[in-house]
């Protein structure tokens, strides 16, 4: 019998996890004088991001699941309201509702975490005995979390670097991970920030949507480009360019605008150093599963099909499909 959907992309996460925890051993053990499993206790910096970074995150703890390569690593939930409701973490409720309210147009919100939100996760990994944070987050010209970032680091005698990423979903998660890892490999703030920014400039995000109805309510595209895509009746493909939504083109069906996700997501990743791919879906894990397979040897690494984060998805609604892509992190693999 062949697996479900979910089991699939269960399964494609497992493949993923472990080519991440087998590229940071081997690069443990090419640094001189370092033991694999060796792990630094003084000097050590943290990593936060947010729950667009689409990073698997546990639904009760908020803990990143990531194995060895989370353990630096801190998510913090972006709120979705559906209605008057206020979904402050990411849980099971949420992800039994948020398809429920989309499908039937139902207003969904997202708002920035707090301050003090971001606050409480810089304090607390000060008291774990870290020396400093680089903060990662979805861009600035979709979100506020940026500024509650910056704000919450401004409050504290403590080091926090916080870096707009440009970028979103796992574009942003590929940035995130070469933080984690380049902080476990003994980086100082300034190189664990680089690796950061270098991922996620070089990043490419492109998806492809059913409609812009979504976007639309949401404000993170103009009306005018939603009549447009509604009159012809179009599958628009969209791309994040320097940080904001951009329309590449209109194909009029699902199957012609996949074909052209696929050329697109192919000449990107023939002009990047070992790519490293993603895909996102929500609603539609098989067809996810398919872009996946299809976009396969591309990857320089195995490919993790993962539903949208709740953020996301609040704004690109039922159907979506996105792929990211992430150059390798320089050095030995």
């Amino acid at each position: 019998m062949n697996p479900r959907p979910a089991e699939r992309c269960q399964q494609s996460l497992a493949r993923w996890r472990s080519a991440l925890e087998a590229d940071l051993l081997a690069r443990r053990a090419a640094v001189p004088g370092r033991r694999p499993h060796l792990r630094r206790r003084k000097g050590r910096i943290a990593v936060v991001t947010d729950s667009s970074s689409s990073l698997p995150v546990d639904r009760g703890t908020q803990e990143v699941l990531l194995g060895p390569v989370g353990t630096n690593i801190i998510s913090v939930p972006i709120p979705v309201m559906i209605g008057d409701q206020i979904y402050p973490e990411t849980s099971p409720d949420l992800d039994r509702d948020l398809p429920m309210a989309l499908a039937v147009g139902s207003p969904v919100r997202t708002s920035r975490p707090s301050p003090g939100r971001l606050m409480q996760a810089y304090q607390a990994l000060q008291a774990q005995g870290y020396a400093g944070v680089v903060s990662i987050h979805l861009s600035a010209k979709l979100s506020g979390t940026v500024e509650a970032a910056r704000l919450a680091a401004g409050q504290l005698d403590f080091p926090v670097t916080v870096i707009d990423s440009g970028q979103a979903g796992l574009g942003l998660g590929h940035a995130v991970i070469d933080a984690a890892i380049t902080a476990q490999l003994g980086g100082s703030p300034a190189s664990v920030a680089e690796a950061a920014t270098r991922s996620a400039e070089q990043a490419e995000s492109l998806f492809v949507l059913p409609n812009l109805d979504q976007l639309r309510r949401g404000g993170r595209i103009n009306a005018m480009s939603t009549l447009i895509g509604g009159l012809l009746w179009v599958k628009p493909l969209l791309q994040l360019v320097e940080g904001e939504i951009h329309p590449v083109e209109r194909p009029r069906t699902m199957p012609r605008a996949l074909e052209r996700l696929q050329d697109r997501v192919a000449q990107q990743a023939h002009g990047m150093t070992a790519p490293r791919l993603a895909v996102h879906g929500f609603g539609n894990q098989a067809q996810a599963l398919e872009l996946a397979e299809a976009l396969g040897p591309l990857s320089a690494s195995p490919i993790p099909v993962v539903d949208l984060p709740p953020v996301l998805a609040a704004h690109l609604g039922l159907g979506a499909l996105a792929v990211s892509l992430n150059p390798e992190l320089p050095g030995t693999r």
